[in-house]
């Protein structure tokens, strides 16, 4: 049995359960600051929301950012006592990068106000969509078995520098780091992806091979072929549920 610990994220919580609930002999637990110390986990996903704290990666903070220092701290001691447990971490939006900016890396602070580019959703209940190249080095290209594709979108800012034992995966076609991963050093396995596969239709290989990659991280064995558990898909790859 795979105990997977999520960071709470409230109504959307849900989203996250279902898309791990697919991996086999899992159960998965909502953590809080209450719960978080005593739960024995197999590992952790870090789930979307507001903007990380620019202050924590030497930044300043616009009109553009929305931060919860609160979630910030606690999501900080999930990854620190993951690391300790030598558990992997799965970090999906906001969980890549806060992931990054624990390990010391940048964020860009608003994509369409310094970069031009548009990667939020198109309104509360739709997402954008966007190319995403893979790098044929990465280890998530293994997974996910081809090198381009179209995910869903739903964030405003994204890893600059990257931080120290992680490498990039994969770029969104206008150059926007999209999925990050461990580089080998580091105690806990890491996935990061800044789409968002729990609203996106199953059969998507960016949906599948970022969950088989987690999945795989899981069971601390070497690549390999993984069955998930058939369940009636119910969220659509364009739908912010």
């Amino acid at each position: 049995m795979f105990r997977i610990g999520i960071s709470d994220c409230g109504d959307k919580n849900r989203n996250y359960i279902e898309f791990l609930k697919r991996i086999q002999n899992s159960v998965v637990i909502i953590l809080s600051k209450d719960s978080m110390s005593r739960e024995k986990l197999d590992g952790l996903l870090l789930t979307g929301g507001a903007d990380v704290n620019p202050e924590l990666y030497k930044d300043w903070p616009d009109e553009t950012v929305h931060v919860d220092a609160e979630r910030d701290g606690f999501e900080f001691r999930l990854i620190e006592k993951a690391l300790s447990d030598s558990i992997p971490i799965f970090g999906i939006c906001r969980g890549l990068q806060v992931v990054n900016v624990y390990f010391g890396g940048t964020l860009i602070i608003d994509l369409a106000k310094y970069c031009n580019r548009f990667h939020q959703a198109i309104s509360d209940n739709e997402d954008r969509t966007h190319g995403v190249i893979v790098n044929d080095s990465s280890k998530m290209k293994t997974f996910i078995k081809q090198t381009t594709g179209i995910v869903n979108s739903a964030h405003h800012q994204a890893a600059d520098r990257i931080g120290g034992g992680l490498k990039i995966a994969a770029r969104a076609d206008d150059g926007t780091v999209e999925a990050i991963e461990g580089n080998g050093e580091l105690r806990s396995k890491i996935v990061c992806v800044q789409w968002h596969p729990e609203r996106m239709y199953f059969e998507s290989p960016f949906a599948t091979g970022a969950l088989r990659m987690f999945e795989s991280c899981l069971n601390r064995t070497t690549i390999s072929e993984h069955k998930f558990i058939e369940q009636k898909n119910t969220f659509n790859g364009g739908k912010n549920e």
